[in-house]
Formats: C-alpha cells, structure tokens, sequence
C-alpha cells in the first residue's frame, strides 16, 4: 500500500468519529452532539481563546491536540466526565487500544506522531495539552448552560453547580480567565432556573 493510500484509508476510518454520540447536547438542545462536531468545537475555541493560555504556549499545537485526543473514540467510544474512577480506568484501556488500531493504519512516521500528539494529551505535562484541556472541560458547560442554553435538568439531574466546579475545576483553575467564566456561567444558570446550586 502506497504512503497516501494508507493515508486516505486513516481519514475514512475517522470518518467515524461523526457516528460517536456524546452525551452533551448542542446548544439549542435539538440532539445530542457527536465527538467529530466537538473536536471541531474544540479546535475553534483554541484558536479563539488563544490569548488566555499561558505565554509562550503554541496554540496550533493545541489545535492538534485537540483534533487528535477524541479520535480513540471511534473504537473505545466516550465516558461523560462524571463517572466514577473506576470506569474512567478501564475507558484508559479501552482508548489505548483504540489508539493503537487507529494510528497504525498511517505511515510509521505520521503513525508515531499521531501517538505522540494523543499522549501529550493524556499525560498533561505540556502547557499546550493543560490548556487544551480546560477548553475540553469547558467546552459541555458552554453548550449546555451558555448564554441562550437550554441545560441539562431533566437529562442529568444529579449535575449541580457544586458538583461540576468540583470536577472541572482541576482542569479550569490553571487559567484564571477561563475559571472565572465557567463560574460565572453557572452562576447565570443557576439564577435562570437551569442548574441547582448545590
């Protein structure tokens, strides 16, 4: 198989990435977005909120990130944030694996960048992949109780306020800017009806 056949046979497999359904949903609250339309997402949002990750940080190595991290889901699918640990460990494995399948249908060279890029993410040991983390951890709290949100009561009640700035928070406090406009949404979502506080 020749270098671009194996490059377009990638592209196809990750075509799947549009049949991953999350459990956030868009904006409006029509349906649920899927990880193709929230690495999309994710991608824009580096490049727009660039300016509020640390100096120095190369913002399209996060827009790599970002694009590169959710791809596993084609094989290993996605786990919403709140789940307990347990299942956090064995979706590790299952996203290894997953990783494993996927990049190996590239040329050896891109493969081991692929591999790189979605363990950078993983690890957290980079600003860019801190940074491109708060925008993951912000990205369902912008869609579901932004400006204009419908929220997520009846499909997730056990989601507080508390509750999510407890589990976000590790990822958002790095990036004062971002920590406080997560807080600040809640808050607004909270006065509007759309989230419990605690």
């Amino acid at each position: 198989m020749s270098v671009l056949d194996a490059q377009l046979s990638f592209l196809l497999a990750c075509d799947g990435l549009k049949a991953v359904q999350r459990t956030t949903f868009l904006h409006d609250g029509s349906r649920a977005e899927n990880s193709a339309e929230h690495s999309w997402h994710l991608a824009l949002m580096a490049l727009t909120l660039g300016e509020y990750a640390p100096a120095g940080t190369d913002i399209n190595r996060v827009v790599k990130l970002v694009l590169v991290h959710d791809l596993v889901e084609i094989g290993a699918g996605d786990l919403p944030f709140d789940r307990p640990p347990t299942e956090h460990a064995a979706q590790q494995q299952k996203e290894q694996a997953a990783a494993d399948a996927l990049f190996s249908l590239l040329p050896a060279q891109q493969a081991a960048e692929f591999h790189a890029l979605w363990h950078e993410f993983e690890e957290q040991v980079t600003p860019e992949a801190r940074f491109a983390r708060a925008l993951d951890a912000l990205h369902p709290m912008l869609l579901t109780w932004g400006r204009g949100g419908v929220g997520c009561m009846e499909r997730a009640p056990e989601l507080t306020r508390e509750r999510i700035l407890t589990l976000k928070g590790p990822r958002l406090q790095e990036f004062p800017a971002l920590w406080q406009a997560a807080q600040t949404l809640l808050d607004e979502a909270v006065e509007s009806g759309l989230l419990n506080g605690s």
